[in-house]
């Protein structure tokens, strides 16, 4: 009833009845509460110890009991954070022993930043012993700038810090250090948070070494396949892939660019797309037969088209194959070979076939040629030395003028077959001369026409000369367009008997047309198309080499010009050839020759000099021109000069080709005294380039050798008429 009264206490029947007594009670009755039946319920009884004190004991045992737990909870957590701490120890150890004994490079630097937070400085906190072994002791280095101990590596080691700062990142690099020769592979990690950071310099010295060298004989090999146009491939039949590169060799070095097998790979059917058709199937039954086993190594040449910047080139290719693996079974999974560019090679080859049939075909018409010159030298020359022999035992007058006739003729001949000899070796060599100038035309053909008239021996023929223009002057080669219609009119005199041999000129726009019509035998059309090769005559017994048109059309082709022949047989024929048309302004000549007054000398006193080192030579001008003039003989160019100072002659006859001094150097002494003495430049050089530099180096004419009597006596003629009165 917790201590209330019993007056306070309601009315209460208890439903289950249990003896009540007041404690206080029956204890001053000297009762003992023991001798009450159980279950008695005591009034006013006091707590015992146990009720008294025992939450409190109950609550202090737990409370040691949860005492003790948690110590044995914090002693347990004190030896596993001791055993943690023992293992960061050992780990910082191992960690420091790693560092200090790996043989890498360490440095712990500090970030020193400026106002705007920008790294300006590295400072050395940490470095391990490597790093002392390769520089500097650990006390000399931590707490001073890395300016201070490598100022040559700081600012790149900084921007790469930077680098590491800005993308929160490992960095790594290359780094050449120059004092030790030393190359580094660096590993750098910066950190904002405490402004550490953690280099890592790792020696690839012979790692760089080798890749240096690897890299040079990489580059050297790609080199050597790209100097010897050398493909490698390899061909994978199961993808039916082919691993190279169709358009070059295979770059061996990628430039610091990965290149994947795939990026090289092209399907075969690609690859053979290349090749020329023509060769395509004999190439793929040489790979099938390799494939199959029927051989064991392909060696094919063919033709690939090549296209670069959309232009087709064909390309000649030696390909070799070979298999390098196979499947359980044997058969062949991949063929690996090479592609060589042979286009030079087969170049060379067919030039060099070309050349042996030129050869060939060179020998055949030089035999043909030595034949046939033999025979037409042979035939002139047997008539002039036969009729020389006799003409001497002749008494005959007449007789003697028909011997000298019919030597005068073949000597013409012989000097025409040299004529053309020397002009097919100038066309064989390629160092045919022409010289443009412009010209007056007609009075050229008009010179022709008076030198042509003397070469027609019979009366019943008519040489005439057409002009189309009354003034044509024009830009050509003088010297070759003479040439061109004396031959074509020369052939017309040798086959015309009678009638007429017409030619001229007409303009026809940008070109102008010359021609050469006969009444002659005419060619018949079987012969109009070959009668232009060499060695070719219409009359195999008539005399001659059968060049002179060949040279005609080489001679036309050259200067841009067309030749031909309309003929019919019996009626006569007309060759003609085309030139390009370009016209010349007739002008006076800028600078005029001085007029040189005619010297007056006595006939007996008149004097001239021959300058000639072949004594044969000197006795024919004397055969020539004995008992007219009064001669000297110089033997080479040096003396002539001094004779000339000596002797005062009125003409010179120099020869060109002499000892000492020849006749240009001569010539150009002498001309230091006198201008107005002619000299006569004698030579046995007879191209029109020749007469030319005659000319043009101060001689007065020009006569070439074999001297012919009249000729030489009309020259000189013709020379003293102008300038010399004899009295």
């Amino acid at each position: 009833m917790n201590g209330k009264h019993a007056s306070q206490i309601p009315f209460y029947e208890p439903s289950d009845a249990a003896p009540t007594i007041n404690y206080n009670v029956l204890l001053r009755k000297g009762m003992s509460p023991y001798l009450c039946p159980p279950g008695t319920i005591f009034f006013n009884k006091p707590p015992t110890f146990w009720e008294q004190y025992g939450y409190f004991i109950l609550g202090t045992i737990v409370c040691f009991i949860l005492l003790a737990l948690f110590f044995q909870y914090r002693i347990s957590h004190l030896n596993k954070l001791k055993k943690i701490q023992q293992k960061e120890i050992d780990t910082m150890t191992s960690y420091k022993n790693l560092i200090n004994n790996m043989p890498i490079l360490y440095m712990q630097e500090e970030l020193i930043m400026n106002e705007k937070g920008t790294p300006i400085e590295l400072v050395y906190r940490n470095v391990n012993a490597h790093f002392e072994k390769s520089f500097f002791r650990k006390e000399d280095v931590v707490g001073k700038k890395a300016s201070e101990i490598f100022p040559e590596s700081m600012p790149e080691f900084l921007h790469f810090t930077k680098m590491s700062l800005a993308e929160n990142k490992a960095i790594t690099f290359p780094y050449y250090f120059k004092q030790i020769d030393t190359f580094y592979d660096v590993v750098l990690k910066g950190t904002h948070h405490n402004n550490i950071v953690d280099i890592f310099c790792l020696d690839s010295t012979e790692l760089h070494k080798a890749q240096q060298k690897l890299s040079a004989t990489n580059n050297k090999l790609a080199m050597a396949l790209d100097v010897a146009n050398i493909v490698p491939w390899k061909w994978d039949l199961r993808s039916k892939t082919i691993l190279c590169d169709i358009n070059r060799p295979i770059e061996l070095s990628t430039n610091d660019k990965d290149v994947n097998e795939e990026q090289l790979a092209v399907p075969d059917s690609q690859y053979f797309s290349k090749i020329f058709k023509e060769d395509r199937k004999r190439v793929e039954k040489a790979y099938d037969d390799l494939i199959e086993g029927r051989s064991d190594k392909v060696r094919e040449e063919y033709r690939v088209i090549n296209v670069q910047n959309n232009i087709h080139r064909i390309e000649w290719v030696e390909a070799q194959a070979a298999v390098e693996t196979r499947d359980e079974n044997g058969k062949p999974l991949t063929l690996v070979g090479s592609s060589l560019v042979i286009t030079t090679r087969k170049k060379m080859e067919m030039e060099l076939t070309t050349a042996r049939d030129r050869a060939e075909e060179s020998n055949r018409l030089k035999s043909a040629f030595l034949a046939n010159m033999s025979h037409e030298i042979r035939t002139p020359l047997n008539a002039i030395v036969g009729f020389s022999g006799i003409l001497a035992s002749t008494d005959e007058e007449e007789e003697k003028q028909e011997y000298v006739s019919i030597i005068e003729n073949n000597n013409t001949l012989l000097l025409q077959l040299i004529s053309d000899i020397l002009d097919l070796s100038k066309i064989e060599a390629g160092t045919l001369e022409f010289q443009y100038s412009n010209i007056d035309l007609n009075k050229m053909l008009n010179e022709l026409t008076s030198s042509l008239q003397l070469k027609i021996k019979s009366e019943k023929v008519q040489l005439t000369c057409h002009l189309a223009e009354k003034n044509c002057f024009i830009h050509t080669e003088k010297n070759r367009l003479s040439q061109l219609l004396i031959n074509l009119i020369s052939n017309a005199i040798k086959f015309t008997t009678e009638g007429y041999i017409r030619f001229g000129y007409e303009l026809r726009g940008k070109e102008i047309y010359f021609y050469v019509s006969d009444t002659g035998c005419g060619i018949p059309k079987d012969k109009q198309k070959s009668i232009f090769g060499r060695f070719v005559k219409l009359n195999s017994f008539e005399q001659g080499t059968g060049l002179g048109l060949s040279i005609c059309q080489t001679l036309v082709e050259h200067m841009g010009g067309t030749i031909g022949v309309d003929s019919e047989e019996g009626k006569g024929s007309t060759f003609w050839f085309t030139l390009p048309y370009k016209a010349a302004i007739a002008v006076e000549e800028s600078i005029k020759k001085e007029e040189i007054q005619p010297i007056s000398i006595e006939k007996n006193k008149f004097t001239i000099l021959i300058a000639e080192d072949n004594e044969s030579n000197y006795k024919l001008f004397a055969s020539i021109l004995k008992g007219e003039y009064q001669l000297i003989h110089a033997w080479d160019g040096q003396e002539a000069v001094e004779m000339f100072k000596q002797y005062n002659p009125q003409i010179i006859l120099m020869d060109i080709n002499m000892p000492v001094m020849d006749g240009y150097e001569a010539t150009k002494e002498i001309r230091k005294y006198s201008a107005k003495v002619p000299i006569i430049a004698i030579t046995a050089f007879a191209y029109a380039s020749d007469e030319q530099r005659v000319m043009e180096s101060g001689f007065d004419g020009y006569m070439p050798k074999p001297i012919n009597a009249r000729l030489l006596k009309a020259q000189l003629t013709e020379i003293m008429q102008k300038r010399i009165i004899l009295l």
